[in-house]
Order: structure tokens, then C-alpha cells, then sequence
């Protein structure tokens, strides 16, 4: 189908498309990253701890749900099926976890877990690097199929070399915005989960950690200062 020529009312069309397409992106990035925690890597663990049911075994993601809704160091199991509840039970104490029901009759089991080890937290950061890789993937995509879809208006003279110019040139900045954006997101997340763990591994590292660590830390000034001014309003009142 021809592409419509371009009036002056939607000259940059082009561009505008893509443009929001980098947006919606780096939202979807910023939504699923967003969600990922450190309790995560507990949280893993246990969905794949196996439970002898009726001689089979099965995991436990698949007789249960796992969350750490108020402490990462506190999961809370709850099984699907009361039959399967005291096997269940057994077995996250065989497994050398504290347990116990939430309250009586429930279907709810809490678990004492230990903080997530090193290798548990660097599995996520290699997950995270995954997502931002494919994010760059992703963009690099909507610009090559925009600056294709451009230049065989051009051949087709459905739009002007010049206004094919402009739209390319505002696609690439805002490529090269989200991209940095994405970029800085993925290292700002990988460090929030590592903490301390965390090393430079992708050869742009090094470009994000210094803001990264200038965001973080001004985050933490701007939480303590909160802090300080709320104790401070609390014995004003009393």
C-alpha cells in the first residue's frame, strides 16, 4: 500500500510515529524492571524446590505461589490446596528453612529466609542486562524500519528529500535520548540490586555508574532530609 504524501499539517509523521514507539519502549523497560526485586532471587529458589505429591514430584511453583509481600527475608507461601498443605511444610523444613502457618485454618505459610547470596543477586544482574539488550534491539529496530519506511517515500516522492532529512535527524537524537535513557535505567537497577556486588561488565558500564552513583546518592540525602523534617514536624505537635 503507498505510504499518503505528507502535508504540512502531519510533516513530520515519520518522525512521530517513531518517536512514540521510543517511548512506549522505554516504558515497557522502565514497568518490568521496575518489578524486579532482590527477594526475587529467594523467590526463585523456592518455586523450584521440589514436593512429593501422591509419589510425583512437582514443583513447588506449581502446587503454590510465592511472595515476599511486606519483608524480603520473609516469603509467604500460599498453597493451593489445603491436602497439600502439611507436605508442603515438611518440606521447607527438610530443606532447612523456619516455617509456619500465618494463623490457624490458613493456607498461608511463612518462611524465614536467609539475605540472597551473591550469586543469586549477580544472576539477576545478568537478567537485567539481558532486558536491556533487548531494548536496545528493540529501538535500534523501530529506527531501521522508520528510516526504510522513509526512504521509500523519498524513491516514491511521497515526501521531499529535506523533510526526509529533518524526520531522520529528529529519530536519531531521539534514538540515541531513549537508548541512553534505557542504558542508564539497566546500570541504575543492576547497582540497586547489587549493591556492593556490582562491577562493570558491558562495555558502556563505566559511561553510567558515575551518574548512577550521583543519583543514588542524592536520592538517599533527599530521603534523610524528609526524615528529619517529619521528626521535626512530630515533636512540634507533641
Amino acid at each position: 500500500m503507498a505510504e499518503p504524501s505528507l502535508t504540512p499539517e502531519n510533516l513530520e509523521s515519520y518522525s512521530t510515529e517513531a518517536i512514540s514507539n521510543f517511548s512506549k519502549a522505554i516504558e515497557d523497560f522502565a514497568d518490568v524492571i521496575t518489578d524486579i526485586k532482590s527477594e526475587d532471587a529467594n523467590i526463585a529458589v523456592f518455586n523450584s524446590i521440589y514436593v512429593m505429591i501422591d509419589g510425583r514430584k512437582r514443583r513447588l511453583a506449581d502446587i503454590a505461589n510465592v511472595e515476599a509481600p511486606d519483608d524480603p527475608l520473609n516469603l509467604e507461601v500460599m498453597v493451593y490446596s489445603k491436602d497439600n498443605l502439611e507436605i508442603v511444610i515438611d518440606t521447607i523444613k527438610e530443606a532447612g528453612f523456619p516455617s509456619k502457618l500465618k494463623e490457624k485454618n490458613s493456607q498461608f505459610i511463612i518462611v524465614r529466609v536467609p539475605p540472597p547470596s551473591r550469586m543469586q543477586l549477580e544472576e539477576i544482574g545478568d537478567d537485567l542486562i539481558r532486558k536491556t539488550n533487548s531494548l536496545v534491539m528493540r529501538l535500534t529496530k523501530i529506527k531501521t524500519n522508520t528510516g526504510l519506511r522513509i526512504r521509500a517515500a523519498v524513491q516514491n516522492e511521497f515526501i521531499e528529500t529535506k523533510i526526509a532529512t529533518l524526520a531522520t535527524k529528529k529519530i536519531d537524537a531521539s534514538h540515541l535520548k531513549i537508548e541512553s535513557e534505557g542504558k542508564f535505567l539497566g546500570v541504575l537497577k543492576r547497582k540497586q540490586i547489587l549493591g556492593n556486588y556490582f562491577k562493570s561488565s558491558e562495555k558502556d558500564d563505566e559511561m553510567y555508574i558515575k551518574k548512577v552513583n550521583l543519583y543514588l546518592r542524592l536520592n538517599n540525602n533527599i530521603g534523610e532530609s524528609e526524615k528529619l523534617i517529619a521528626e521535626k514536624q512530630e515533636n512540634e505537635k507533641s
